[in-house]
């Protein structure tokens, strides 16, 4: 039960505007049985690294901007539960949130008797970086990154909005949604797979790829009248305006809908 209170927290808090921030790091809600909450914003910059890594560990979420500047800013809400306040905020002072150039790893003690913490990110990165994303209890939001993206959560639904490069996004019981202004795919491509949940393209009606989507259980339908007839289909592949870098969706239990924007 703990976990589902840390998880759902940090679920709810990603992707709320700059201005909310304060909500986003409340402990209002954050609690578990007979314990007492800390919540507090933390501040870091780090160098980039060739390889960069994002990993709030067992929960919390992460949203990335990509930014002009060279290096990371990490801004971190730590969340802690213990026997009184004094106890909450001594553990919130034994959680770290950086590890070095391109780590932004979260590390703290282990849960006990009731005592836990979670971590959520929201972190500014070169454009162009790699980057590894990764979470457990918690969704992941990227905006305006270009590089080579591996984004993985087990629970909790990934989304991008205006992002290009060799991405790939998976997650296992969530949905994911993507949102391009561009009339192409900038980069190598797209891979997106998730078992339990439904994948959502928003996109130009003027955008060009070639796509290949495919479930299991449940229905493929595009807005673009190239897909045609196949849309009762399970496995599709088309061609989107002129072609180019291939769009992949793959679901297991969930719909793949891929829609013009208005």
């Amino acid at each position: 039960m703990r976990m589902i209170i840390f998880a759902s927290l940090a679920i709810l808090g990603i992707g709320l505007p700059l201005a909310a921030q304060e909500d986003w790091c409340s402990n209002q809600g954050f609690h578990t049985s007979g314990m007492v909450t800390h919540s507090e914003v933390r501040e870091e910059r780090l160098a980039a690294a060739t390889e960069n890594i994002v990993d709030p560990a067992q929960n919390g979420s992460i949203r990335v901007h990509g930014w002009a500047n060279a290096d990371i800013q990490v801004k971190a809400c730590i969340q802690s539960a213990g026997p009184d306040m004094g106890a909450a905020e001594a553990l919130a002072k034994q959680v770290t949130i950086t590890d070095g150039p391109g780590r932004v790893v979260a590390q703290g003690p282990s849960s006990n008797n009731g005592s836990g913490w979670s971590v959520s990110y929201e972190i500014w990165a070169p454009a162009s970086a790699n980057l590894t994303l990764k979470a457990n209890n918690g969704s992941i939001q990227a905006e305006g990154v270009m590089g080579r993206v591996r984004a993985h959560t087990l629970n909790g639904s990934l989304s991008m909005k205006d992002v290009g490069g060799d991405i790939e996004g998976e997650t296992t019981n969530g949905s994911l949604n993507i949102d391009l202004a561009t009339t192409q795919w900038h980069g190598q491509g797209l891979k997106l797979n998730t078992v339990n949940g439904s994948i959502h393209l928003h996109l130009p009606a003027n955008f060009s790829a070639d796509v290949e989507a495919s479930t299991v259980n449940g229905r493929i339908h595009s807005d673009f009248a190239n897909i045609g007839d196949m849309r009762e289909r399970h496995d599709v592949k088309f061609t989107m305006g002129a072609g180019g870098s291939k769009i992949e969706a793959r679901t297991v239990n969930g719909s793949v809908q891929i829609s013009k924007q208005t």
